[in-house]
């Protein structure tokens, strides 16, 4: 059985949750359509995802047409969740992407088709709510050339799907209908291929009153059904040379190029529908069945496997989704999952029709769920090697933090277990304990995301939690080379061990580097690498409090009194030794920037460079295409979201900002202090050493 696994994204109030259920529907996966605002729907059924009209948690679900299983992967949608959506996308055979034929192009369609493109992934567009009043489809596809690709196929003629939405409201109201086949007198006409897609499309109860003669053929090569093909024949220098010259070209020559270039991910057909009143979706079900390719490996038997999505149940079992790349998993497998690690398959699920159902076995291509404790997001089952090769999207890094605690102090612990099961299905999302304080330090990507959180807290876990205003994640980079050494014996020296460390800094994105110049003739490796850890431990936390990057860290003089020294000596009083370097050296702080590209109408060009000083903003480069501004440049994180909020007004929500980390660049401002993260071994030597200076 051919498996497809394929993912549907769409921008807010788009009609995905609703397509996903039409499909199921229609497939006969589900004998009852579920409704978004009962909540009775197969994916997003947090109250948020509702409420928001936002997909928050990737879900799977499934259906089957014929001899092709279809693996649904619901993804999120906004950009605070665009880890998720990376890691969704990295296990999709193709992708079927939302256009709401009421809203046109928004800011996250432009988002989500980015990811699609950067990844290749086959993707066809389905335009959907083709039955709401004032719709002007042509204006949408202008559009989608304009904002997002110029090589998109029309796969059905305009007036069909409205023919097909027509008819079933004279069928629901019962009103006696004729039919008039107009413009028979037009070359090219086939009629008896026009009863045949009347009888599949609208009713097999047609009765043709009228004899008319046979027209011939449709030929290619004329201008009205070569138009659709303008996208296949343009990227391609053989037809576009027989397209010019006039030579007559076969269907299948242009098909067979279509399918290449859709498989490549290159070219992007469209289709039409209404998800909510079943339009067109036998129709889409049929080109997902037929078009998209498995990504599996032929002739492999060996299995390959990748986690690609980690869940707790309401009774706190972990559960790992993998998709199975190559070979069979079966029940009581004993599986590598790394050199010295071996997992038993005890229990399983897989999707089917809908729901999820145990297993005894999960073949390749299909996506697999298992009770586990051990593997972790990105874990390999089997032969790493048997992975298909896809463009690697780096994850955005977290650049806020806050501080969130409970409103009941007795729901503490069920909130750090909440985080903990969070966190452990978005490595983005980093917590940790300040020792003095108690407070919870929370690391996140943006504002919508902790308001996920929160809701997720309150209705899976009953926590009602509390967050103060985030601050952007800043680090520290030395000013100048300094050495610093502290000797064994020497007050307030309390430990066996001698250690001297310079440290120099480096040019901005070159991270830490750490080297040793102490002989392991002299001092062997356990105490090497202790002093390598205590290092790496001192630059979690610089001068500021903030972490240390780009310079280079060197081990200069070491010497240890055998047998009292032991590497626990080393490793507490290196920490200690790199700070009173950093003292000597002086930091600078760093703050992240972000590329940004903005897409916005023309009229708002002079409002951008007005606003840009506002927000610190650079704007390095400036183009107008298809009544269009595009403008490019940098701007600090913390300004991005007043900037964008900014962006949307301005514009009456027209306007697009696509941003992506840049790096970190020298901070602008005063200084940003946050508190140092207590340690009850080292901090009492500290403070003696702070005395000393």
């Amino acid at each position: 059985m051919k498996i497809i696994n394929l993912g549907i994204l769409a921008h807010v109030d788009a009609g995905k949750t609703t397509l996903t259920e039409s499909l199921l529907y229609t497939s006969g996966a589900i004998a009852e359509l579920g409704s978004v605002d009962e909540g009775t729907t197969r994916t997003d059924t947090m109250n948020l995802e509702r409420q928001r009209g936002i997909t928050i948690q990737t879900a799977v679900t499934s259906f089957q047409w014929e001899d092709v299983k279809v693996n649904i992967i619901d993804t999120p949608g906004h950009m605070d969740f665009l880890a998720e959506v990376y890691r969704s996308l990295s296990v999709l055979d193709g992708a079927v992407l939302l256009v709401s034929a009421k809203d046109g192009i928004q800011a996250q369609t432009r988002i989500l088709f980015h990811a699609l493109q950067t990844m290749k992934i086959p993707t066809i567009f389905f335009i959907n709510k083709i039955d709401q009043e004032g719709i002007d489809l042509p204006m949408v596809y202008r559009e989608m050339k304009a904002k997002l690709s110029s090589e998109i196929i029309v796969k059905q003629k305009v007036g069909h799907a409205q023919t097909r939405i027509l008819f079933h409201a004279l069928q629901t109201m019962k009103i006696p209908t004729i039919f008039f086949i107009n413009k028979i007198d037009q070359e090219g006409i086939d009629l008896p291929m026009v009863y045949r897609e009347m009888k599949a499309k609208l009713s097999s109860e047609i009765i043709v009153k009228q004899k008319v003669g046979q027209h011939p053929h449709i030929n290619v090569t004329d201008n009205d059904d070569m138009e659709q093909w303008d996208a296949v024949i343009m990227g391609n220098d053989e037809l576009l040379e027989k397209y010019m010259s006039g030579k007559p070209f076969k269907m299948s020559e242009l098909e067979q190029e279509e399918n290449r270039r859709f498989q490549n991910g290159t070219l992007f057909p469209v289709y039409h529908g209404s998800a909510k009143n079943n339009l067109g979706i036998r129709q889409l079900i049929e080109v997902i069945a037929s078009k998209f390719y498995s990504s599996t490996p032929e002739g492999q038997s060996e299995l390959c496997g990748q986690v690609f999505k980690i869940e707790y149940s309401e009774k706190r079992r972990r559960f790992v989704y993998v998709r199975i790349y190559s070979g069979t998993l079966h029940l009581r497998d004993v599986i590598r999952i790394s050199e010295k690690e071996k997992i038993k398959i005890t229990e399983m699920c897989v999707p089917t029709n809908g729901e999820l159902y145990p297993s005894d076995t999960a073949c390749s291509g299909d996506i697999v769920i298992l009770p586990n404790d051990v593997l972790q997001l990105n874990s390999i089952l089997g032969n790493e090697m048997l992975l298909p090769q896809r463009k690697f999207i780096e994850n955005p890094l977290p650049m806020l933090q806050t501080t969130i605690a409970v409103k009941k102090p007795e729901q503490r612990e069920i909130l750090l277990g909440a985080l903990t099961e969070i966190s452990d299905g978005d490595p983005l999302l980093k917590y940790y304990v300040d020792t003095t304080t108690h407070e919870i330090i929370l690391s996140f990507l943006g504002n919508v995301q902790m308001e996920v959180i929160c809701a997720i807290l309150e209705e899976k876990y009953h926590v009602e939690a509390e967050i103060k205003e985030p601050t952007v994640i800043y680090m520290e980079r030395p000013l100048r080379k300094a050495e610093y050494t502290i000797h064994i014996e020497v007050p307030p020296n309390p430990f066996w061990a001698s250690v001297g460390l310079s440290i120099e800094p480096l040019p901005i994105g070159s991270g830490v580097q750490y080297e040793s110049r102490v002989s392991l003739g002299y001092l062997n490796q356990s105490f090497q690498n202790a002093v390598m850890e205590g290092v790496l431990y001192g630059c979690e936390q610089g001068l500021y409090g903030w972490k240390v990057t780009d310079c280079k860290i060197c081990f200069e003089y070491g010497l240890y009194y055998s047998p009292v020294s032991t590497p626990a000596d080393f490793r507490l009083l290196s920490p200690i030794v790199l700070e009173q370097a950093l003292k000597k050296a002086g930091t600078e702080l760093l703050e992240p920037y972000l590329h940004f590209e903005i897409y916005a109408p023309q009229e708002y060009l002079s409002r951008a460079y007005h606003d840009a000083p506002r927000y610190c903003a650079d704007i390095v480069s400036t183009q107008i295409k298809n009544d269009e501004v595009i403008l490019k440049g940098e701007i600090p994180a913390r300004c991005i979201q007043e900037y964008r909020n900014d962006l949307t007004y301005f514009t009456n929500g027209q306007g697009v900002c696509l941003t992506e980390l840049k790096g970190y660049q020298p901070a602008i401002g005063k200084f940003i202090c946050q508190p140092r993260r207590p340690n009850s071994r080292i901090d009492k030597v500290r403070h003696m050493f702070h005395k000393l200076a």
